[in-house]
């Protein structure tokens, strides 16, 4: 996966994180992340401070400002870097398998996260997925392609697939991931089909 930020990333105006494009910059931010990790597996986010997290990831304060501004970016390194190998899965899948179905990209989505469900429980634990929805919204962009729909309504459609996948995610880890990424994407396709058959939909 290529490094995220190797120029200060921002968002509404406001820094986010500043990794550098050289092994010490992407060992260091690993190590904190990897602090985060274990803090949050005892305390609630909101009460971790940067003192703690650089003596758990056993780093100065200095390489932690130097690569973050706050806590949460060290999430938002994190969730850029998923999402980024999301569309990298997304499409080697469809080179392998093609468009099929009315939601194509929607299997491909429970495989991975079935295998990075970790990223999406540290954001619905510090409350955040909203990070997840920026990052979402930031890597697919470039690639949403609507012929029949109006360009000032573009974003809308987008905003509609980001809200249902990130809803859809959300409730699957949360209540234990009881199915198949496949069982899951499949029956979720036929719900859809009849609620937009049967007009059931909003």
């Amino acid at each position: 996966m290529r490094p995220v930020g190797c120029q200060a990333s921002e968002t509404k105006g406001h820094n986010m994180y500043h990794i550098k494009d050289d092994p010490r910059s992407i060992q260091s931010s690993k190590m904190i992340y990897d602090g985060l990790v274990q803090l949050m597996c005892d305390r609630e986010f909101d009460t971790i401070t940067v003192t703690d997290l650089v003596k758990a990831a056993k780093v100065g304060r200095a390489t932690f400002y130097r690569n973050f501004d706050t806590i949460e970016d060290v999430l938002r390194l994190r969730c850029d870097q998923v999402c980024e190998g999301l569309v990298e899965y997304y499409i080697a899948y469809q080179q392998q398998h093609g468009a099929a179905g009315p939601m194509p990209r929607l299997k491909p989505m429970l495989r991975y996260f079935d295998t990075h469900s970790d990223m999406i429980e540290m954001l619905m634990q510090a409350n955040h997925l909203d990070m997840l929805a920026t990052a979402f919204r930031k890597e697919f962009e470039p690639y949403i392609s609507w012929p029949a729909v109006e360009g000032e309504y573009v974003g809308y459609g987008l905003t509609i697939r980001i809200g249902v996948a990130i809803s859809i995610l959300a409730y699957w880890i949360e209540t234990g991931k009881q199915q198949t990424p496949d069982e899951l994407a499949d029956k979720l396709s036929m719900m859809i089909q009849g609620m937009v058959m049967h007009n059931q939909l909003p």
